[in-house]
């Protein structure tokens, strides 16, 4: 029974290839696409109904190309070959996407550096803070991930940021994180970590553009919105004045 399994597996696997071999992806549908790529991490499974399962739990096929490796190797029946095959294929085609635009694009805007951003945490599950160093023209130098919390905070240490800018030879930096759980809003602690982050970068004469914040819909730049607008308040009393009434903006009433 088993060996007849695995021959009717086997025409099964013969015909799908032939058939990406005569009409290419466009042929297929997402499923039969996944299906086929499981052929290569699973020799001897019926990748079908796990092409199906994969689905539904990560909502498209984007969502798990983009999803965290342990996220999809968690999956009964998938395991880490796979899982590692999938995350690749996903990193490979980012990978692909952003050197297509530029080897060092360029975050003259808001809009551009939000753009630039999402990318980073495109299928995160868990919360990631990440700072973007950048030279005088705007221009990405390096993108560096600083550090990968739980799903509620990612520990920031601004010294970690100082020294990739220094590193880099940075003029300009944007940082970076998630909230995978939804929304964008700053929270207090969002607000208290970018004053930090804009006092260090001062001392170095460093320009801090943003601290963009991804949510499961949108993004929210600090610099469009509240904190960074303008001429940003000098390190002395009148920023904390600033910041306590950005604080007291975003808390909502009791």
């Amino acid at each position: 029974m088993g060996e007849r399994l695995i021959s009717v597996h086997d025409g099964h696997r013969a015909r799908l290839k032939n058939r990406f071999l005569q009409k290419g992806l466009s042929a297929f549908e997402d499923h039969e696409a996944l299906e086929l790529l499981l052929f290569y991490a699973l020799p001897r499974r019926d990748t079908n109904a796990l092409a199906h399962t994969l689905l539904e739990k990560f909502g498209s096929l984007d969502r798990l190309l983009h999803a965290d490796l342990k996220d999809v190797a968690r999956i009964d029946g998938i395991g880490e070959q796979s899982a590692i095959l999938i995350s690749l294929v996903g990193g490979l085609m980012a990978k692909s996407s952003a050197s297509g635009i530029s080897k060092s694009p360029k975050l003259k805007s808001i809009d551009k550096a939000i753009r630039y951003i999402e990318t980073l945490f495109k299928g995160k599950t868990e919360e990631y803070f990440y700072v973007v160093c950048l030279d005088a023209h705007c221009a990405v130098l390096h993108t560096e991930l600083l550090s990968r919390g739980i799903a509620t905070e990612a520990p920031v240490y601004v010294r970690h940021i100082t020294e990739s800018v220094v590193r880099t030879g940075a003029n300009k930096v944007i940082v970076a994180h998630n909230h995978p759980g939804g929304s964008s809003q700053p929270s207090k602690k969002d607000i208290e970590t970018t004053q930090r982050i804009l006092l260090a970068m001062d001392a170095l004469d460093i320009d801090m553009l943003d601290h963009i914040i991804v949510g499961k819909e949108d993004a929210f730049s600090l610099a469009e919105k509240i904190l960074l607008r303008g001429n940003y308040p000098e390190k002395d009393a009148r920023l904390a004045q600033y910041t306590d009434r950005v604080m007291q903006e975003l808390t909502p009433p009791l």
